[in-house]
């Protein structure tokens, strides 16, 4: 081989050999810096399924075949996240998410209408992995809460309607993902799945029951697979 070719070879290998170690250290910014802390806030769109709910709202609104309620439907949720980074590779956050579902239905006779809206609060205590790159962050984990719901029911027509509550824990996993545009802000895309079991709605202690009020109480148990999109604030 020519000296010419192999001072060329040697000199390339050199630059790749230092490309790789710089693309290393933008890789792992955690060995000489300061672990974060930021808050992320946005808008999420799940598919929503409650099999034992819906079941309930066909039997209470009686809607025409052809409009009842099915057991996956979207639903829509706002979060805001506070997280700290506890170590090179990790991190724990708190998590506030609220659900919120409403339905308008027709009777089939066409002269009864039901109107069902409820929210769910989901406060939870996250855990994610952590991986750096150039520019970006991404976490991996879940977490677990206490949740609450509140679920309203009325019948515009007769004006009547009810209130019930109920809370139980909730479970999800998902993966995130950070885009940096500064120093202190980033883009947010996260995907999720949520297991809550809230068990059955109950009315408050004394209420009295609708003449309307249909069939028993159903578990608002519910299975969410969600996106979620939003802005993150690093503070520190």
């Amino acid at each position: 081989m020519r000296p010419g070719k192999v001072s060329a070879g040697y000199a390339f290998v050199l630059f790749f050999g230092g490309f790789l170690q710089s693309s290393s250290a933008q890789q792992s910014p955690l060995q000489n810096a300061n672990r974060f802390f930021d808050v992320t806030a946005g808008l999420g769109i799940a598919v929503h399924s409650t099999p034992l709910l819906a079941n309930y709202i066909n039997a209470l609104a009686q809607p025409p075949l052809d409009q009842r309620v099915d057991q996956f439907n979207s639903a829509a949720e706002f979060y805001v996240i506070p997280e700290l980074q506890v170590s090179r590779d990790w991190s724990v956050g708190i998590e506030y998410s609220m659900l919120l579902k409403s339905y308008s239905i027709d009777s089939r006779s066409a002269y009864a209408r039901t109107e069902i809206a409820y929210e769910v609060h989901m406060p939870s205590v996250l855990l994610h992995y952590l991986v750096f790159g150039d520019g970006f962050r991404l976490k991996f984990g879940g977490g677990a809460g206490y949740h609450f719901a509140k679920f309203d029911q009325s019948f515009p027509l007769i004006g009547a309607g009810e209130t019930f509550r109920i809370s139980g824990p909730g479970f999800k996993i998902d993966a995130v993902g950070n885009t940096k545009f500064d120093d202190t802000f980033y883009g947010s895309i996260g995907i999720d799945l949520r297991w809550d079991f809230l068990g059955a709605l109950s009315r408050s202690a004394g209420a009295s029951q609708v003449a309307r009020s249909g069939p028993d109480l159903p578990k608002m148990n519910f299975f969410n697979a969600g996106v979620k999109f939003g802005v993150t604030f690093q503070l520190f």
